[in-house]
């Protein structure tokens, strides 16, 4: 298994150095051309309002995040590591619960993909259910 490079993004939206002692605010993946946020947009909340809170997001002066899809969202899982199975390195305050995707389930509209990062599965629930949401954009737009 490959591993996936990530690139801390500070606050003015440009790479941080390796060394760097500065908060950073995203986390490029340049091989997929994605960006995301470094801790949570939305907490415990269903699924429309995590995609709401997305949309309305503005993190390293992009105001263009999106409720990611599930192959995005599954991009982050790390399988060396269980609560949370993300790299805390890079993702911060990451809840050991379920992240919804804005993939909707192909045998019910009320459905959507999740992924939960105690342990890194993947699975699907009610979108009235309760989650939480990383926000994703693609770089270089």
């Amino acid at each position: 298994m490959s591993r996936i490079t990530f690139i801390k993004i500070g606050p003015d939206g440009q790479p941080l150095a390796v060394d760097s002692t500065e908060q950073h605010v995203a986390v490029l993946l340049p091989e997929h051309g994605i960006m995301f946020t470094a801790t949570n947009v939305a907490k415990d909340v269903p699924q429309a309002e995590c995609e709401a809170a997305c949309k309305v997001c503005t993190v390293a002066g992009f105001n263009d995040w999106e409720l990611p899809t599930i192959d995005q969202l599954q991009l982050l899982i790390d399988r060396t590591r269980h609560a949370p199975a993300i790299n805390t390195d890079y993702f911060r305050d990451i809840a050991n619960d379920w992240y919804w995707s804005t993939t909707p389930a192909a045998w019910s509209a009320s459905d959507a993909w999740s992924v939960g990062f105690y342990y890194g599965g993947v699975s699907y629930g009610r979108r009235y259910g309760l989650g939480f949401a990383l926000a994703v954009r693609r770089s270089g737009q």
